[in-house]
């Protein structure tokens, strides 16, 4: 489901298909979305405006949360499924592999399993251009506390294990298996007592192309800041107690300031200087693959 400038909607379409994928199915939570006529007619992409209409044809009006819409969409695409498995991914999410592709990884996965699942990843900044290879972190789950301590310092109580957006990862579920359908980060069982066989595409990752640039990431986390209801379930989103505790106070630091403090920690932690590099290295929390970067 997209709701995204063009531009990010070209990526995504372009980099997966020629990653392999046989189609991309698009659903536009805006039905009047203008980006809808780029697509509709193009070879390898299923659209489908999310208008009344569309809503009725489920009996029922259009959900109110983003999560709800995804889920009832993700159904539909799953219903129709034109290929032996389908991944639900977001508009800046891209498929990475190495060395082999997603395909030929999918064609490994014994029957048992129902779900390959690829962990994340997310798109660092470094002053150095080589041959389009983009550097991509890893998440620091799988090692323990002083060793994460090590490679981000302080600021390692600001991440979510090691990275600024979601460390769950993306699924890709095998096709035809009835009363299933597609979660936000993992699959959806017919039934609660159901077991869901994940198999790890360890040679294949998610790129999350949420924080490429410095300038959107903080305008994104500044509006997430201010939004009291973006997330209902956890409660407001303020990363200030985390990264400059000293401006809680009453005072509210002033726009420009917020900014530069924002803008000092995604520094700190995406700018990849020679001393972050060799602390990632260690760890081996670091990748390089050519994907198009924007803004």
């Amino acid at each position: 489901m997209v709701c995204e400038p063009v531009e990010v909607l070209r990526r995504f379409v372009e980099h997966n298909l020629t990653m392999g994928a046989s189609y991309v199915h698009l659903f536009f939570d805006n039905p009047d979305d203008p980006a809808y006529d780029e697509f509709a007619n193009q070879p390898g992409v299923i659209t489908q405006r999310c208008d009344v209409a569309y809503w009725a044809r489920m009996d029922r009006r259009r959900p109110p949360y983003v999560e709800r819409r995804q889920l009832l969409n993700g159904r539909v695409a799953y219903e129709r499924c034109l290929t032996d498995w389908q991944a639900h991914f977001d508009a800046d999410e891209l498929v990475l592999t190495q060395g082999t592709t997603l395909g030929e990884l999918l064609a490994r996965v014994p029957g048992s399993f129902q779900t390959a699942h690829l962990g994340t990843v997310e798109p660092m900044l470094t002053g150095e251009t080589s041959n389009g290879q983009v550097p991509f972190r890893r998440s620091v789950r799988h090692l323990k506390y002083r060793a994460r301590l090590h490679v981000y310092g302080d600021d390692l109580h600001v991440f979510r294990n090691g990275l600024f957006g979601h460390y769950q990862g993306k699924s890709i579920l095998r096709a035809g298996l009835s009363g299933w359908s597609h979660g936000i980060h993992f699959p959806r069982p017919s039934a609660p007592e159901v077991h869901n066989a994940i198999f790890e595409l360890n040679d294949a990752h998610i790129a999350h192309m949420h924080c490429e640039s410095r300038d959107l990431w903080v305008k994104r986390t500044m509006g997430k800041m201010r939004d009291t209801g973006y997330n209902l379930r956890t409660g407001s989103y303020d990363l200030l107690p985390l990264v400059a505790p000293e401006t809680t106070g009453p005072e509210k630091p002033a726009e420009e300031d917020l900014v530069a403090i924002l803008s000092g920690f995604y520094d700190r932690v995406s700018l990849l200087s020679d001393s972050l590099r060799a602390r990632m290295e260690a760890f081996d929390l670091l990748q390089y693959h050519e994907v198009e970067r924007l803004g």
